[in-house]
């Protein structure tokens, strides 16, 4: 599995409600900053959330967020972060 981070420009509660709804297993870091793993892609995930449908532009959006899919990462968190992306990666790596 791919973990991506979704940005949402300021707080926007429905959309994410539907990124939990969608990733009940999503790790949040903020109002605004949300982690999640998926074998998606991240125009998949936009249309599940409901950000943007790439097929269907006039579809109902919940809000603007942007998306990237993480290739590795470094800082400083608590370690139930790190203990989260230990596990996803290790999902991605013996898929």
């Amino acid at each position: 599995m791919t973990v991506f981070a979704i940005l949402l420009p300021e707080p926007q509660p429905a959309l994410k409600e539907a990124i939990l709804a969608s990733f009940a297993d999503a790790y949040i870091l903020s109002d605004t900053q949300l982690l999640v793993s998926s074998s998606l892609t991240v125009h998949d995930i936009s249309t599940k959330v409901k950000i943007f449908d790439v097929k269907n532009p006039q579809n109902v959006s919940l809000g603007n967020a942007v998306i990237f899919a993480t290739s590795s990462y470094f800082g400083k968190m608590p370690a139930t972060l790190w203990d989260w992306l230990r596990v996803k990666l290790e999902t991605q790596q013996s898929g």
